[in-house]
């Protein structure tokens, strides 16, 4: 919606345009002093506290001059001018009218241009982590005050030292404090974006910062937001997964759960997540399989991958990748997931989930304990005991949604014994461990709840009310005879009181997930493996007559064998790691899907011929190192992106490279490209150590239009209209120039350009690339065998690598797969005399050929695709596995050994095996 995020200050036009969005301050600092400072203008506020309490001296400091006391003086903070906020800052999106003008400044572009279409052929809108942290000391915007004192009968300047120390009733403070904050959050940003969507028939989408949970810097309860969303989303980054921590990324149930909870509670068909951003060039599709599998079963059913650039020239390279587009050497077979992944969100977003549990978020207690500089330590532990509370159900396979305090405040109501947020209706409604405070909307509603027949499961009794203790609440919780206290959450807790009539499960290894839609004429069940090791295997009881399996990769669909059972049937499952089965459930016999594959017991077939082992493209060196000349200094052995950021710096930069550093406003950064003097010579050194054919050999450099490029002091051009990995670069031919020994790969430009980002440089050909003392050595090539290709002299190499063999077949009619043993890649394809058999992604790692064997002589090749993590890192620094940004390849000290980069072990590790069926 907007250049750059977070969303509200459209690239810099926002502040531009309304000054006011910005320069009032949008924090109070406290300083602590025992004499007040003989300049008092940079306070905004001078309080004294006096027999316990706090009194307001702003407007008579000066009689306090000299004076021994406890002064407590609040300056105002304000959002920093930021080279990453065009040169602005970042914009206070809970001061009137900062919205409206976000929506006129980025939305009116859009409407002019695309007329009609706007909210035809564009459909939505997607938002990226607005928000509302400080930029120093508590969050303040200019009518707060007012704002405070209307809702809730009392001025916040009298307490305000209680946002800060554990002073006065600062559990009650610290609760209205920020129930106001959320409010005017939720009031002058949400509101109004949602209202502009919901006008112009557009979906209101995107994320805020949900993994911040339960630190309130963000915003003080994101679900509360979600309910503003046509259609609410979340982000989940990097290619780890940790189901303990409440802030993690994939792995955190709760973030999820939010979501899909809001979206079941609003009605909202669609629920959108910004995926797998940061995993790194590495990222296999078994690992955006398990990935996405994972946030799918727990909700989302709109898939948003993180990012798809136009080009990777420059520092686009570092920008959190992988990247989904042609630049992957997996990019063709990338349709296989898609497909997946869209015939998912088909299914998960048609009928409904009807969960029969509510279970309230904490947020509220979370309230009283947090502070901006000096929590108590029990907002975590509230926090993390909710985690761990709705981990543990939802692996015990509980059917639940999470409510929002603030969304119950506006949508709640009790339908006959059932506790309702607008169109989903609760029988049961759980309090969390370590709940404290319930406001006056939730408490009301679950007083008429139980009153009607409904029924608590208490885990903690709150005693506290909108933030006050309450004598009545404490009375309720401990007399009413549908209040059920628990003292822990066990097998028998859950097995009594959490399980459902309609779906029961018996299971053993793996890491099981499951989630139901109720459809007219049956359900839909998808269970997922979370786990990268264990098979899952066990029995899912569900109420029904007939299952089919609707096969998310191939688009069959087929019966599925089950057990009648009285008025449901037993379904056996085994799922591999890392896999997926989705089935329908129909309410009455089904006899039109063709039977289900038997099973059976497969022998190996003799190959008639060796293995071949055949590489698609050439072989590639990276230089990431090189010597830069700026004026009359030379610095060697920089790492390109010092080289770049000194520079840049060299030219007027001062933060660097700006394509690293800064978002354009306007044009303010293309339009510096007024140099006629400065410029550059950058020297990237290869070493050939032996003699061989170099005829084929060849560079490639990014925006080679820009510089004079040369190879030992020759200069050359590139290929017309010829291209490598990027159409931002340009390939030479250097066979004729390369000798042995020293080369010298120069680009220089007189004067300085503003994309000129020195960056790394390719050397392709048939060659072995060698580790020395500093980096490698180019010696005669060998040929491939099955192993590592890194250990094989192709360490850089991201591409594809075949392996073929041949068998003879006398009887082709027979049922035949193809097993892949041992194996590192991306993704692998398997082929039969030229016929795709498919791709490998997941265990058992085979793929059905029957049908594609001939009498006589096969040809069957697998074909396994690396990543481009070996080609363009990060090497250095022992990155962290599956997390990227462009900090992983910053602060390079030294040109290290090549044994020392980081690279992956990629190629066919064992063999592969043609079975046939007895």
């Amino acid at each position: 919606d907007e250049n750059s995020y977070p969303s509200g200050f459209a690239g810099g036009h926002v502040p531009e345009l309304m000054p006011e969005s910005y320069n009032q301050g949008q924090g109070l600092k406290l300083t602590k002093t025992e004499y007040l400072p003989d300049d008092l203008t940079g306070y905004f506020i001078c309080m004294k506290a006096e027999d316990g309490k706090f009194v307001d001296i702003t407007a008579n400091a000066k009689d306090e001059a000299g004076k021994k006391g406890n002064y407590y003086l609040f300056a105002k903070t304000y959002y920093g001018k930021s080279e990453w906020y065009g040169g602005y800052s970042y914009v206070d999106v809970i001061y009137p009218g900062v919205t409206q003008k976000f929506l006129e400044v980025t939305m009116t572009g859009y409407e002019k241009a695309l007329g009609d279409e706007f909210g035809k052929a564009l459909l939505g809108c997607f938002t990226d982590e607005p928000n509302i942290q400080p930029p120093g000391g508590i969050r303040w915007t200019p009518d707060l005050f007012k704002v405070f004192q209307k809702r809730w009968g009392y001025d916040l300047k009298a307490v305000l030292p209680a946002l800060y120390e554990e002073t006065g009733e600062w559990k009650t403070v610290r609760h209205n404090y920020f129930h106001t904050l959320l409010q005017l959050f939720v009031d002058r940003w949400a509101k109004p974006y949602s209202d502009y969507c919901k006008s112009h028939n557009l979906l209101f989408t995107g994320h805020y910062w949900e993994h911040g949970w339960p630190d309130m810097q963000h915003g003080p309860d994101n679900m509360a937001m979600y309910a503003w969303h046509q259609q609410p989303a979340i982000d989940m980054l990097f290619n780890q997964f940790n189901e303990t921590s409440p802030q993690a990324q994939f792995g955190n149930i709760r973030s999820v759960k939010e979501l899909s909870s809001v979206a079941n509670q609003m009605g909202y068909r669609r629920t959108l997540s910004e995926t797998y951003g940061g995993g790194a060039w590495e990222e296999t599709f078994r690992d955006y399989k398990r990935l996405g599998d994972w946030e799918y079963v727990l909700g989302v059913n709109f898939m948003n991958q993180h990012i798809a650039d136009l080009s990777i020239a420059g520092a686009r390279k570092y920008d959190y990748p992988p990247v989904f587009s042609d630049v992957e050497p997996w990019w063709e077979y990338y349709k296989y997931l898609n497909l997946h992944f869209a015939r998912l969100s088909m299914a998960l977003s048609a009928g409904e989930q009807r969960n029969d549990i509510l279970i309230l978020e904490p947020t509220t207690s979370i309230w009283q304990y947090y502070a901006y500089d000096n929590s108590n330590k029990k907002f975590y532990e509230i926090g993390q005991a909710f985690q761990t509370f709705i981990t543990t159900l939802e692996k015990a396979q509980t059917e639940y949604d999470l409510g929002s305090e603030n969304i119950i405040k506006d949508h709640g109501k009790t339908v006959k014994n059932k506790f309702a947020i607008n169109k989903r209706a609760y029988s049961k409604v759980v309090i969390p461990p370590m709940m404290e405070n319930l406001d006056a909307p939730t408490f009301k509603l679950l007083k008429e709840f139980t009153k009607k027949g409904g029924t608590i499961l208490a885990f903690s009794t709150p005693t506290v009310l909108g933030g006050k203790p309450d004598a009545e609440m404490e009375k309720f919780f401990t007399e009413d005879k549908n209040v059920l206290h628990f003292a822990e959450l066990n097998e028998e807790v859950i097995e009594k009181h959490f399980s459902a009539p309609h779906i029961l499960f018996t299971q053993q290894g793996g890491n099981l997930f499951h989630h139901s839609r109720i459809m007219t004429d049956g359900q839909a069940l998808f269970l997922v493996n979370s786990s990268l090791e264990e098979t899952t295997k066990g029995t899912v009881t569900v109420a029904g007559a007939d299952a089919i399996e609707l096969n998310t990769l191939t688009g069959e669909i087929r019966d599925y064998p089950e057990t009648a059972d009285k008025d449901n049937i037993r379904i056996d499952f085994d799922v591999p790691p890392a896999g997926s089965l989705l089935l329908y459930v129909f309410n009455k016999p089904q006899h039109e899907f063709a039977l289900p594959v038997a099973a059976g017991t497969y022998t190996a077939v003799k190959a008639s011929s060796p293995i071949t082992v055949t590489p698609q493209t050439s072989n590639v060196l990276t230089i990431d190192f090189c010597d830069l000349q700026l004026g009359t200094e030379t610095f060697r052995d920089l790492h390109v992106y010092d080289a770049a950021d000194k520079t840049f710096k060299a030219h007027g930069f001062t933060s660097g490279n700006p394509w690293n550093t800064s978002v354009q406003f306007k044009d303010q950064t293309v339009s510096r490209d007024t140099f006629t003097t400065g410029g550059f010579k950058a020297t990237y050194k290869f070493t050939v150590a032996d003699e061989f054919d170099r005829s084929d050999m060849q560079a490639v450099v990014e925006r080679p239009q820009l510089y004079k490029v040369s190879l030992n002091g020759k200069e050359i051009q590139p290929e017309a209209g010829k291209w490598w990995l990027d159409r931002e670069t340009g390939v030479f031919s250097i066979g004729r120039e390369v000798k042995k020994g020293e080369n010298d790969l120069v680009i220089e430009l007189p004067a300085m350009k503003i994309m000129a980002e020195i960056e790394m440089v390719y050397i392709l050909g048939n060659f072995s690339v060698k580790p020395v003392a500093k980096g490698w050595t180019l010696h005669a090539p060998v040929g491939l065998a099955t192993g590592s290709w890194k250990a094989q002299n192709r360490p850089f190499y991201p591409g594809t690598v075949s392996y073929g063999k041949q068998w003879n077949i006398t009887d082709p009619s027979g049922s035949y797969r193809v097993r892949i043993d041992g194996w590192s890649g991306t993704v692998a394809e398997i082929l039969v005399n030229g016929v795709s058999a498919g791709v490998v992604v997941t265990e058992p790692y085979t793929a059905d050929v029957s049908g594609l064997l001939k009498s006589g002589s096969n040809d069957i090749q697998v074909k396994i695709i690396g990543s481009n993590k070996n080609l363009l890192g990060p090497f250095h620094n022992n990155p962290r596995p599956g997390m990227t940004s462009p900090w992983s390849f910053r602060n390079v000290r030294s040109y290290p050994s090549g044994k020392e980069y980081q690279q992956l072990d990629y190629g066919l590790i064992g063999d592969f095996l043609l079975e046939k069926r007895e």
